[in-house]
């Protein structure tokens, strides 16, 4: 569930120091992240359910859909974070289809893996 930078240019990268909360489950979602560097970690009813490391992406869910965040998302390390918001990802999934062919793997990976721990 990789995705480079190929917006790194157009959108000013977010830093964020270890154990700094991204955003919160339940929040409203207006962007998703893509990680530069570091790592984060997403928590769902506070259980770890996944760690992202660089050039991996997560908050798509709360873009896509514009419901709220169905997890918390905590800066593991410190990290650069590149955010995506719902009009630059709508932009990406209309000219880009390599881009919503990665964010829909990234999904149902996700999904497996969390039916699989359920």
């Amino acid at each position: 569930m990789k995705i480079p930078n190929i917006f790194e240019s157009q959108t000013q990268p977010q830093t964020f120091t270890a154990g700094s909360i991204i955003f919160q489950e339940g929040q409203p979602g207006d962007a998703m992240y893509i990680v530069k560097q570091g790592e984060i970690e997403l928590r769902v009813h506070g259980k770890t359910v996944e760690v992202v490391g660089p050039d991996g992406f997560f908050g798509e869910m709360a873009v896509i859909d514009g419901s709220q965040r169905s997890a918390t998302a905590i800066a593991k390390t410190d990290c650069v974070l590149t955010p995506i918001t719902a009009k630059r990802f709508e932009f990406m999934i209309h000219e880009i289809p390599f881009f919503a062919v990665e964010v829909m793997k990234g999904l149902a990976r996700r999904l497996r893996s969390f039916n699989e721990n359920s």
